[in-house]
Parts: C-alpha cells; structure tokens; sequence
C-alpha cells in the first residue's frame, strides 16, 4: 500500500496534549497530522504505525481507538464484497482550538517579571 510522505511537522493541539490520551496516542496524532498534508487525513496502517514506533498492531490500535473516541480523529473504511477492510482513511477532525490566539489572562506578558533577574555574562 502506498503510504502518505510524512510532513516535516507534527502538528498537536492543546485539546489533543492536554487530554487524557496516554502519551504515545498523543504522539500517533502528531504523526497523523504529519502524513495528512493538505487533505487532512492519511492512509497509513497500523503495520506502518507499529514498525515505525516498535509497538505492536494491537496497542496501535488501542491509541487510535482512544483517539477516535475522543474525537481527535474520524475513520473511515472501505470494505470488498468478503467484508474485508480494502482502505482506511484517518482523517483530523478539525476542532476550534486556537488557545494560543485567544488572548487570556492567564497568558499576559505585561505581568512577566523576568525582568527582576540580574543577567551576567560570562566567558566559557
């Protein structure tokens, strides 16, 4: 099967890293995003997943199960008339999560005090 060019980038957003997800499924949806690209979904087996994080094919589906559960992602699959799996495509779904852009009062420089610090150079 002919697998997506993984991106330079992984992209994982502050709903995504702040879940309940264990951290490799945390990970397994950067990778997502990384061989999405433009389209927003890849086509990558759990095989794929499994050699590239040396895990086995059932814990790689446990991490997109939980993602999927979560919402974090859509599967859909194609079928062949033996009902066997011919294709899958996992797709981003693509939530509001633009925390970083949001101005917070929680995320306010003007109260940074790290200009109290002393700063001296030294020569190494």
């Amino acid at each position: 099967m002919n697998q997506s060019k993984p991106n330079y980038y992984a992209v994982i957003p502050a709903s995504v890293r702040y879940s309940n997800l264990k951290p490799n499924a945390k990970l397994l949806y950067g990778e997502i995003t990384a061989l999405s690209g433009k389209l927003g979904y890849c086509y990558a087996t759990n095989n794929y997943f499994a050699e590239l994080y040396k895990v086995s094919k059932n814990t790689v589906s446990r991490w997109i199960s939980d993602l999927n559960s979560l919402g974090f992602i859509n599967i859909e699959v194609e079928r062949n008339e033996k009902n066997q799996v011919t294709k899958r495509r996992i797709g981003i779904v693509q939530k509001d999560d633009r925390a970083i852009y949001k101005k917070s009062k929680d995320n306010n420089t003007s109260i940074n005090n790290t200009s109290n610090i002393n700063i001296t150079k030294e020569k190494f």
